[in-house]
């Protein structure tokens, strides 16, 4: 998946301008923390633009973000992004396996 499509599926659910521009700011750092850590900054930037594609029609745990994760293999995003955004909620079970799982977490707090 590459951001042009995670931005489609972004824009197709959330209306919002402040949650917008909040998935942007998730976007930027992301990328950056990709970068400094010798990562594929796509794929970082992708998962940072899904991880809450789904706020504003599931804007509760736990249907945040799992039932989301449902509309994104449907959609044939790849297991491994599907993991990520999963992993940015404490509640789901998922863990934060990956470098770019525990950046988002962190960086999803930061940008706020």
């Amino acid at each position: 998946m590459n951001r042009q499509e995670a931005w489609k599926i972004v824009t197709e659910y959330i209306q919002n301008p402040n949650l917008l521009n909040h998935t942007l700011a998730v976007e930027a750092a992301m990328k950056t923390y990709a970068r400094r850590f010798g990562e594929d900054e796509e794929q970082w930037a992708v998962v940072a633009l899904l991880h809450d594609f789904d706020w504003e029609i599931h804007p509760q745990a736990p249907e945040h973000p799992v039932e989301g994760a449902k509309i994104l293999r449907q959609r044939g995003v790849p297991e491994d992004i599907v993991e990520s955004v999963l992993s940015h909620a404490d509640y789901t079970g998922v863990p934060r396996s990956r470098t770019r799982d525990k950046a988002l977490f962190a960086v999803d707090e930061l940008t706020g």
